[in-house]
């Protein structure tokens, strides 16, 4: 396995280095949910606070006045909520707070057998998860600038690919059955269409420029690109969800989070099922590297003489694909680590 570069350090509790509390934090679009734990007295205290720059400072003094909390020892935990984390992270970050962004189904599943939930309950479970797993807690500091303008401008342009496929999804779907009123309907769509096209045009424009101005991040994408079936779109959404490529200490886990990772099914002598890829993944990014592996066993010639060699051989094509995604990660993560750009071999 390869290890990728610039692993940033992970925070681990230490019995020399012990958090003094856990702070629990529920976030939605207009409030938060605050629970404060503290081992030593075994208390909680719970607050709602809006999600705004004053609520930010009612939370600043409820904890630091009311309750004589050092954000430097204390450990902030809270779930992935997209952009709504956005303004409390950034505020917690520049307080110097050890802030765990953690994914909601991590905690869900260890909360074992659970019934009923709100958001006051919800907070109260993210502090008791901080406190029972901080050993495993992934500290880490805002995302970089770039990265996350690279995150916005991907996420509207799936937003405007969705839109694009809606229309012509449905105007395909109608020349089944009424080709004439098929072509009416995308006549007075047309306009739509072509605004979404040029939208669309326009966003990765915008996304190939930003990681033109950034010098790190051009030459990752160069590294990445120059893999045959590679292209700019996976090679950014890689940067972007694996923090430019710290994120991930072995391709193995990269593999598992984009779902391409294989694992078995097989328990005793009764259960013994196939071998496959897990349902949790970021399907995203797994659907874009499928469509990189697809191209590359067209335009890449050790992968097309590996993927036609597996399938003569009675492997299953969707099994190679796979076996051609997992190959496409390594060889991204090679050239990232090596800093040299790709060489085509004549044998796979």
């Amino acid at each position: 396995m390869f290890a990728i570069v610039n692993l940033k350090h992970k925070f681990m509790k230490t019995s020399e280095n012990m958090y003094e509390t856990f702070v629990g934090i529920d976030v939605s679009k207009l409030t938060l949910d605050v629970t404060i734990l503290n081992p030593l007295c075994r208390k909680l205290h719970h607050r709602v606070f809006d999600n705004s720059d004053e609520g930010h400072l009612g939370l600043k003094e409820w904890l630091c006045i009311g309750h004589d909390i050092v954000f430097t020892q204390t450990l902030f935990c809270m779930e992935h909520t997209g952009l709504y984390t956005r303004s409390i992270e950034k505020f917690l970050d520049e307080n110097d707070a050890c802030v765990w962004k953690e994914s909601s189904l991590h905690i869900k599943k260890s909360l074992g057998l659970t019934r009923g939930k709100n958001d006051k309950i919800d907070s109260r479970r993210i502090a008791e998860y901080a406190y029972r797993f901080c050993d495993k807690a992934d500290i880490k500091g805002q995302c970089p600038s770039g990265i996350q303008i690279l995150r916005d401008l991907l996420t509207t342009r799936e937003r405007l690919n969705k839109s694009l496929k809606s229309i012509m999804v449905s105007v395909n779907e109608l020349k089944r059955v009424d080709i004439q009123q098929a072509i009416n309907l995308e006549t007075y769509q047309l306009s739509a269409i072509r605004g979404l096209k040029e939208s669309i045009r326009e966003v990765e424009e915008a996304l190939f420029e930003t990681v033109e101005k950034d010098k790190q991040l051009r030459k990752h994408c160069e590294m990445a690109t120059s893999i045959p079936g590679v292209g700019k779109i996976l090679a950014i959404k890689l940067m972007v969800y694996t923090q430019v490529f710290t994120r991930f200490e072995s391709v193995r886990q990269l593999a598992c989070y984009c779902g391409v990772a294989p694992f078995e099914h097989r328990s005793g002598t009764s259960i013994n099922g196939k071998t496959g890829v897990s349902k949790f993944a970021n399907m995203d990014l797994k659907s874009t590297l499928h469509l990189a592996s697809l191209s590359a066993i067209q335009h890449n010639p050790d992968l097309k003489a590996y993927y036609q060699r597996k399938v003569s051989e009675g492997k299953s094509k969707m099994c190679v694909i796979n076996a051609v995604r997992n190959k496409l990660l390594s060889r991204i993560i090679a050239v990232i680590n090596r800093q040299t750009p790709y060489v085509v071999l004549t044998q796979a």
